[in-house]
């Protein structure tokens, strides 16, 4: 059964949440626990998705980003959106900034990939370099990858299926 927009939604958190654990010992059970049945929200039949493996992915393309000039500009650019509450758009910004880098600009990769790479590229470099702004930036990170890929990660079958 192909999950709905709904599902999708709980698995962004719940790979935001992996992403953003900033607990050792947390990350080392999940880790060891990947094998084991994840619980998901009623009238989920997926038995596939790990927001752990996921998450690993994500993490492993993130820090591939931490060095690049616009990546730095877009995070100052964050930084000074917090202080004022304009987070979400500022984090939307700063993808798209990352978006048209040379470092994204791969045409065999689909745009909505390139997305979720670059803003957990982003989401997660800002928590590092200000992990005060932890639950903004984990807020933000949700509502723009629940917005501009949400759609299509349910039309490839969840985020399971999605190729990162």
């Amino acid at each position: 059964m192909a999950p709905n927009a709904h599902l999708v939604e709980w698995q962004t958190f719940q790979i935001i949440k992996y992403l953003f654990d900033d607990d050792d010992d947390n990350i080392a059970l999940r880790k060891i626990d990947a094998g084991l049945e994840v619980d998901s929200p009623p009238g989920s039949e997926d038995g596939h998705f790990d927001p752990v493996i996921i998450g690993e992915k994500l993490r492993s393309v993130a820090d591939s980003f931490n060095d690049d000039v616009r990546f730095k500009a877009a995070v100052k650019d964050l930084k000074q959106a917090a202080a004022q509450e304009a987070i979400e758009v500022a984090f939307s910004h700063g993808v798209d900034a990352i978006i048209q880098s040379q470092v994204c600009e791969k045409a065999e990769v689909a745009l909505e990939v390139q997305l979720i790479k670059a803003s957990v590229a982003f989401g997660l470099y800002v928590w590092k370099s200000s992990p005060e702004l932890k639950n903004k930036v984990q807020s933000a990170m949700n509502a723009f990858l629940n917005r501009r890929v949400g759609p299509w990660v349910t039309q490839q079958g969840g985020w399971d299926q999605v190729s990162i």
